[in-house]
């Protein structure tokens, strides 16, 4: 499936790293939410967009979005990734059935099983207002893109 702006999100429950759930129409109403699909916790490219994003959170909170990041490791693996880089936003288990949210959102990897390295902005009304993707799994995506995403 190819999101295109104008859609609306596909809705869902995830498990956070305290295994309480969070789901995406919780957030209408509320403000944007951008969504951060990444291939695996403990790896170089994925810690260092993250770590980015942590550092730049207040470009999101200025612009009254909530990140969520997703991946399909299970919660207990993104806790203790959570706590060791001090990741200062939600961290999401697509961990089962195994990837069904990146799979949902066009971006789960059937080969390696894991999702590939997608960001949708969705607005407060639940809809797709930008996405990007990186070149591979060995690419992090561009703090420059997350901004104009934002509109800053």
């Amino acid at each position: 499936m190819t999101l295109a702006v104008g859609d609306l999100a596909p809705d869902f429950t995830l498990s956070d790293t305290d295994g309480n759930p969070v789901t995406l129409s919780s957030f209408r109403g509320q403000g944007s939410v951008t969504l951060v699909f990444i291939p695996f916790a403990f790896t170089g490219v994925c810690e260092g967009e993250l770590c980015e994003l942590r550092d730049n959170l207040a470009m999101f909170d200025d612009a009254g979005s909530t990140v969520l990041a997703i991946t399909c490791d299970r919660a207990p693996s993104n806790k203790a990734w959570k706590e060791q880089q001090g990741l200062n936003f939600a961290l999401l288990s697509d961990g089962w059935p195994h990837g069904e949210v990146a799979t949902a959102y066009g971006c789960f990897n059937d080969a390696l099983g894991c999702a590939e390295r997608l960001t949708v902005l969705v607005d407060a009304d639940g809809k797709v207002a930008a996405t990007f993707r990186s070149g591979g799994l060995g690419e992090a995506r561009p703090l420059s893109e997350y901004r104009a995403a934002l509109g800053g």
